[in-house]
């Protein structure tokens, strides 16, 4: 079956949950700057582990260890020689896992994020090479077997428009994860975001979104923002994007490098704020960021795909 031919048949569905912050629940340390951009080639079993226990809760969609992989990032952890090395080994463990647990229809997404350097925005790469460095990187997560690329925290037009630029280039199709919080006034903006060494601007939700999905995008959500600033995004998206919504929420809170699972939401809960999305705003595509494990993908199977996982 073809992902098109999924998305074709009305039904909710599933992504996985998060992989950095599972990652590190299952023991292993975060980089101080590339976060988990290279534990799938030091722990490749523990993060195969985490995808086979995601396919086995129901995902049908899978995401590459790839959010941190960038050149610039991992530059700036003293990886930059092993850039190839480690973005292509990243999708080889998903299709491994996807190999081991499947026994429905599963496809692997390679993740572009605007993820900085987590302590020095400043060793980012600027202008047409840090363009240069998304489409590398698209070209090696399709070269690889990456079946679509999933664009995640776009929340500043500085940051997305290098990578929607060059993803739009590879030939995949796009996914376009935008970011966002909602003030106390209720204006949705851009994602205040926590990484100290990324101190950007909050910029208008809507604009933000005209501008990045008039590149590309073959589906767009929100993603890596708060439960309750989901909906409120996804109003806005929906009114600027009329193909598939998406949405993937985080619990928890950032203490860079490392996630804090205090107060993270239950799953039983998280599958209820995930019925209103899909009922009032009309999203098609459901999973889980940081903060959230296999139990919250297994909640969402279960209310909006009961029953035994598809043979």
């Amino acid at each position: 079956m073809r992902l098109e031919d999924r998305l074709s048949q009305g039904a909710v569905v599933l992504l996985d949950g998060a992989i950095g912050t599972e990652i590190q629940r299952r023991g292993i340390a975060m980089d101080r700057n590339a976060w988990c951009g290279a534990a799938h080639m030091s722990h490749p079993d523990v993060v195969r582990g985490i995808h086979e226990d995601y396919i086995r809760a129901g995902a049908e969609i899978v995401t590459a260890n790839t959010f941190a992989t960038s050149r610039h990032v991992l530059e700036s952890a003293g990886l930059g020689d092993d850039f190839e090395a480690i973005n292509r080994r990243a999708v080889a463990v998903a299709k491994e896992a996807r190999a081991a647990a499947a026994r429905h229809p599963v496809w692997v997404a390679g993740s572009l994020s605007s993820m900085p350097p987590l302590t020095d925005i400043s060793t980012t790469a600027r202008g047409p090479s840090l363009e240069d460095n998304y489409r590398r990187q698209g070209e090696i997560l399709a070269e690889a077997g990456a079946d679509l690329l999933l664009l995640e925290m776009m929340m500043d037009r500085e940051g997305a428009l290098p990578v929607v630029r060059a993803a739009a280039r590879i030939g995949l199709p796009l996914w376009v994860g935008f970011s966002a919080s909602v003030s106390d006034s209720g204006q949705v903006t851009g994602f205040r975001t926590q990484i100290e060494a990324y101190a950007i601007e909050p910029e208008d939700f809507g604009g933000l979104v005209e501008e990045i999905l008039a590149v590309g995008g073959e589906v767009a959500g929100v993603m890596h923002s708060a439960v309750a600033d989901t909906a409120p995004a996804l109003e806005v998206l929906g009114r600027h994007f009329s193909g598939p919504l998406m949405a993937y929420a985080e619990t928890g809170r950032f203490d860079a490098p490392d996630w804090i699972f205090e107060q993270t939401m239950a799953p039983e809960d998280y599958g209820a704020a995930a019925a209103g999305w899909v009922e009032q705003q009309g999203v098609r595509i459901v999973g889980g960021c940081c903060g959230t494990g296999p139990e919250h993908i297994a909640a969402l199977r279960a209310r909006f795909q009961p029953g035994p996982v598809a043979p």
